[in-house]
């Protein structure tokens, strides 16, 4: 086990798509940190480099390109005809990639959500990779129908996957991807910081309900429609990002350059993307959620099946929130809210991750 009072050179790469992976590569570098001080952090990406520069502290930062990111539709599904043409031609770019690293990789271990190459380039380089994740890209792209990407492909990902050290994976991962990487994998908490001070907004004791948009603002256009129906719910405040604001009486803005998440805590509600950070930190924080589908997305799918299951959180079609929020809201919370908090309340989902990773990591140096 290293000590603290060892300096460590640590490079994060961070995927070039979604901002969840960034909030929790957050925690696990506070983390980090704060139990080895002297590290020295450099963090890679690209497409998020603003959103990234800002949360993540660390020593230098690269501006590359990491080589994952999908395409979607407007609606915010996958857009299979372009991913498939964005990865014809990935055997090679990834080995270009690998080769390019390895010129000037000079660290002392790698953390990563799951950009694949940073496994094998740590290996060749005979150091520990740790990988961070809740799903899978190989799973990913399996699960869409027809797959977009060929079978070299997968296979190209899943053997760069086997030259991790260790890969850690927090609660509603799902089954099979535990699976295959059985003997690799570490079950972990939620992955949340630890230290954060939720931040407050002003309060005029009406229900406070969150609406988030996706890192890439698939649900701009339907977050507009659905403000729209709702206009009239005097006994609610809709709080949205400052750039989707909208004159209402019960709507009020976030500053942009804040993170949403940040907000969860102070509020009654949350309705958002099934996607893996929101629910993070919704149950971390024991804050109910409505969580909306995203047509062909199988991260979407299988986040609301287990949070359905465990009675966390409850579910909207896209045509109800755009065209029906109205009405669907305070049935919601006569009928089904209710139940929803108590479980909130009740359950026992640890949310002490990133202290387990980092713990787990200290193991291998």
């Amino acid at each position: 086990m290293s000590n603290d009072s060892t300096q460590h050179r640590c490079k994060v790469y961070l995927s070039d798509e979604g901002f969840g992976h960034i909030v929790r590569q957050r925690a696990v570098v506070e983390e980090l940190m704060r139990v080895l001080p002297s590290t020295q952090v450099t963090v890679q990406t690209s497409v998020q480099a603003e959103t990234a520069q800002r949360y993540i502290e660390c020593d230098h930062f690269i501006r590359r390109f990491n080589n994952i990111l999908w395409d979607k539709q407007p609606n915010g599904s996958p857009d299979l005809p372009a991913i498939t043409k964005r990865f014809s031609s990935y055997l090679e770019t990834s080995n270009d990639y690998i080769k390019s690293e390895l010129s000037e990789y000079d660290y002392d271990f790698t953390i990563t959500d799951f950009v694949y190459e940073a496994f094998e380039v740590a290996a060749l380089k005979r150091v520990p990779a740790f990988g961070i994740a809740h799903f899978t890209w190989d799973w990913f792209f399996c699960k869409l129908y027809p797959p977009p990407l060929h079978i070299a492909v997968v296979r190209h990902f899943m053997k760069l996957a086997e030259q991790a050290t260790r890969l850690y994976f927090p609660p509603f991962t799902p089954e099979e991807i535990l699976h295959y990487h059985k003997g690799r994998a570490k079950e972990v908490p939620l992955i949340l910081r630890q230290s954060m001070s939720p931040k407050k907004l002003y309060d005029d004791n009406r229900f406070k309900v969150l609406i988030m948009d996706s890192g890439a603002g698939v649900l701009a256009e339907s977050i507009r429609k659905a403000l729209h129906t709702v206009k009239d719910l005097s006994d609610y405040t809709f709080y949205v990002s400052q750039k989707l604001y909208t004159q209402q009486d019960n709507v009020k803005a976030i500053p942009t350059e804040e993170l949403m998440v940040d907000y969860v805590a102070d509020m009654d509600l949350v309705i958002g993307r099934a996607g893996f950070n929101t629910i993070s930190e919704c149950v971390g924080l024991r804050t109910p959620m409505l969580l909306i589908g995203e047509a062909m997305n199988p991260e979407m799918n299988e986040n609301i099946l287990m949070l359905k299951r465990q009675h966390l959180g409850s579910f909207i079609s896209m045509d109800t929130f755009e065209r029906g929020l109205d009405k669907y809201l305070p049935a919601f919370i006569k009928h089904e809210y209710a139940f929803i908090k108590a479980e909130m309340q009740q359950h026992e989902i640890a949310t002490n991750g990133a202290e387990v990773i980092v713990q787990d990591i200290l193991n291998h140096l």
